[in-house]
């Protein structure tokens, strides 16, 4: 665990295509949420969870909830980008290194994220995972200073967080065969039964 890292999950989608709130969902023992923070907890000193304006209050274990600050998004529906932008005064100062993800990665590990900080080198200010040529912004690890001009761009009327990389110096990292699964995310309710079985499969 590293005082210095810190993770920013995007908590506060409408979940339409789910019908359900994806971060409460229960993987096993603990719900989608818990189990990332877990993960994260291995590598980062923080955690910051973004929640919507109106969403349900949250059950988070008391030994997780302790530890992370739960922020609001300013206005509900405005998307992930305005959630990074709303999360900045929660983000630690010291912070040096912020991991930005999403609540809809069910079989996401520190295996992973290790993957992302170590490319995180000198010569990077971005490190995204990269899947069939898509670039996702929402599962990767930042300086600070990129997601500080998230308000910017808001006003210059951009509303994708791909476009937070403009600029920047950014490495795309393709899973490997092994990092498949866990860089999915799960939207609806057919992937999360899908995920239930191998998440029941991969505990045997």
């Amino acid at each position: 665990m590293n005082d210095r890292i810190t993770t920013l999950i995007l908590a506060g989608g409408r979940s339409s295509r789910m019908g359900q709130d994806k971060a409460s969902l229960k993987l096993g023992k603990n719900s989608v949420l818990e189990n990332l923070l877990e993960t994260a907890f291995q590598i980062s000193g923080h955690a910051v969870v973004m929640r919507a304006p109106e969403q349900q209050h949250l059950s988070i274990k008391k030994e997780l909830r302790d530890k992370i600050t739960i922020g609001f998004d300013q206005i509900e529906g405005e998307g992930p980008l305005k959630g990074i932008a709303d999360s900045l005064p929660h983000l630690p100062q010291q912070s040096d290194r912020i991991f930005v993800i999403t609540c809809d990665l069910p079989f996401l590990s520190i295996l992973w994220l290790d993957a992302l900080n170590n490319a995180l080198t000198e010569e990077y200010d971005v490190v995204c995972t990269e899947t069939g040529n898509i670039t996702n912004a929402l599962l990767a690890i930042y300086r600070p200073q990129v997601l500080k001009i998230a308000p910017k761009i808001l006003l210059e009327g951009k509303r994708r967080p791909v476009d937070l990389l403009k600029g920047w110096r950014v490495k795309k990292l393709p899973p490997m065969h092994d990092f498949q699964i866990e860089v999915k995310d799960m939207n609806t309710p057919l992937e999360y039964e899908k995920a239930k079985l191998q998440f029941l499969k991969s505990n045997d």
